[in-house]
């Protein structure tokens, strides 16, 4: 396991671990399975089928559907089938999956012709007796040598939710190992590489320096924001597939008060309303948590160094370290303090009017006063749902960090994911500097001890359902070319059988004539085609030399 741990300059250390035993608090069930990089035919975004063939509907879970999984096939999102794929079998497991749809309604009919088809997929559990880690570190697409921030894209309309992007600030021994080098990974639900690449800089030069990148944010409109630590804390933005062209200089040193040292970020709204919050750790002059507008272009305006919306005031201290923002406008705040006997807290919560609102008898404002067990908080993020908040503490040099879940609207602790827990075979020594979650309510964490990231799941049975954004159209199959199968001569008739589509008629088709096999073709006079269900019968008047003859299907026919 890697010993070691690094600091930002600046930053004060001091103090040494405690022993901290925690009282558990009753979580409510948070959905923890679910379907994402749902495909039709292998695409992402729009399929086609032919009207009568087999669709093929692939997605990934997250972890195995113990209580099955439904898919339901839609028509202008009305349900015309639904497909139920029992639990611990081909199409529940985790990983990925595939169910083939035979193409036919609820009533046994094949679909119609159009392009208005989508799916959903429903995947259900009986789920977990307590928080439980659902990844395994023996997986390579959990291998992060020192990783720095994790995100996981939450928008069920996107055709990347689910994605996992974590940050690596350092590289390893190793690095045919894609989290072992400076960079970003990209990976699916189950921690598997993403299919474009599970590796990427994003075209930007890190610093291979702990602190760059840093800590990494997904905003609702599928856009990765990064912060580069090693330039004061400026920010960076890609599209979901890390591409260098997609590259965006958001947060520059133009936008610095003088002395700022800026940790974030958090995005909060889309477009032109995106809002960037940075944490100011700047000691002693510390600006507290800032706030930054976005402009048409993505980026923020020159010079404009942001307004300080929480400045520094007891219980926010000294300075921040990292910042969270709920769905009603709640602040979650840590600082990065490690001192037995230091007052302040670690942990704190403002409402949306920049109040502190963890007050009780004996906390104002915020936890952890003078407890060295909550040393060096690195990082914290808050649930969709706005009811939990995760805390990573990287812990002192003797490994014993530990990432938290906290009730948000209260600070009571839920539990502790990994303190003192011997996780994965891993052993008990812990170092977290990252916590995120997905759409569903699955906490993600790294922990730079034993340099993995993990996913851990909430208790209780659940159930999650997903719209993705791929629809499918289904077309006409062709029919097949017809077949000459017979023919006759007799009492001055000619008669030719032949072969098309069942769903053909008789004036689809017409017989041509030529008097040489290479010749020019025409319509043969005096023809007359009966038949249908795909057998069909031509008869032409018997001609005065040899003719070549040929079923042609008529241009209407084909156009169909």
């Amino acid at each position: 396991m890697k010993s070691f741990i690094q600091t930002k300059p600046g930053v004060l250390l001091g103090g040494a671990a405690l022993a901290l035993a925690l009282v558990m608090a009753a979580p409510s069930a948070h959905a923890n399975v679910y379907a994402s990089n749902i495909k039709i035919n292998g695409e992402l975004l729009a399929a086609q089928a032919e009207q009568g063939q087999n669709v093929n509907i692939s997605y990934i879970l997250n972890e195995p559907a113990s209580d099955g999984v439904t898919i339901n096939i839609l028509s202008n999102a009305v349900v015309i089938r639904t497909l139920n794929v029992a639990g611990g079998g081909a199409g529940a497991l985790r990983g990925a999956n595939t169910v083939v749809w035979d193409g036919k309604d609820a009533g046994g009919n094949f679909v119609g012709l159009g392009a208005d088809y989508s799916v959903s997929i429903t995947a259900a559990s009986t789920g977990y007796a307590n928080w439980t880690t659902t990844t395994s570190d023996a997986n390579e697409g959990n291998s992060v040598w020192e990783g720095r921030g994790i995100a996981v894209n939450q928008n069920p309309k996107s055709p990347y939710y689910g994605r996992i992007i974590v940050c690596n600030s350092y590289n390893g021994p190793n690095l045919s190992v894609p989290g072992y080098n400076v960079g970003m990974l990209k990976l699916n639900a189950d921690g598997s590489y993403a299919e474009e690449g599970g590796h990427s800089t994003g075209g930007h030069t890190w610093g291979n320096d702990y602190y760059s990148p840093w800590h990494v944010r997904i905003s609702a409109d599928d856009y990765v924001y990064i912060n580069d630590w090693s330039a004061s804390g400026e920010i960076y933005r890609w599209d979901m597939t890390l591409s260098a062209a997609s590259k965006l200089h958001v947060l520059r040193t133009d936008n610095w008060a003088p002395g700022c040292n800026m940790s974030g970020p958090e995005i909060v709204g889309t477009g032109t309303n995106t809002l960037i919050y940075m944490a100011d750790i700047a000691y002693p002059n510390s600006q507290g948590i800032v706030q930054y507008t976005v402009t048409e272009d993505g980026t923020c305006a020159q010079d404009d160094i942001g307004t300080p919306v929480i400045p520094i005031s007891y219980p926010l201290s000294l300075y921040p370290y990292d910042v969270a923002v709920d769905k009603n406008g709640n602040f979650y705040i840590v600082q990065y303090r490690s001192n037995v006997t230091d007052p302040s807290p670690r942990v704190m919560c403002y409402d949306s009017d920049y109040n502190p609102v963890w007050n009780t008898a004996d906390i104002y404002g915020g936890l952890g006063q003078a407890d060295n067990s909550w040393a060096y908080a690195n990082a914290v993020a808050v649930n969709p749902a706005g009811t939990y908040v995760a805390v990573a503490f990287r812990g002192n040099s003797g490994g014993v960090g530990c990432t938290r879940i906290f009730e948000a609207a209260t600070g009571a602790i839920v539990t502790n994911l990994n303190y003192g827990l011997n996780i994965n075979g891993s052993g008990t020594q812990h170092s977290d500097r990252a916590c995120g979650w997905d759409a569903v309510g699955n906490v993600y964490y790294v922990d730079n001890w034993v340099g993995v990231w993990r996913a851990v799941s909430p208790p209780g049975a659940n159930s999650s359902t997903t719209e993705p954004p791929v629809t499918l159209e289904i077309v006409a199959a062709p029919p097949p070319a017809p077949v000459i199968t017979s023919c006759s001569l007799a009492l001055g008739t000619f008669t030719l059988n032949f072969t098309g589509g069942v769903a053909e008629v008789p004036g689809d088709f017409e017989i041509l004539s030529s008097a040489t096999v290479d010749g020019t073709y025409s319509y043969a006079a005096g023809q007359n085609i009966t038949g249908g269900s795909g057998v069909f019968q031509a008869t032409i008047p018997a001609p005065d030399q040899a003719q070549f003859y040929r079923v042609h299907r008529v241009e209407a026919a084909q156009a169909r």
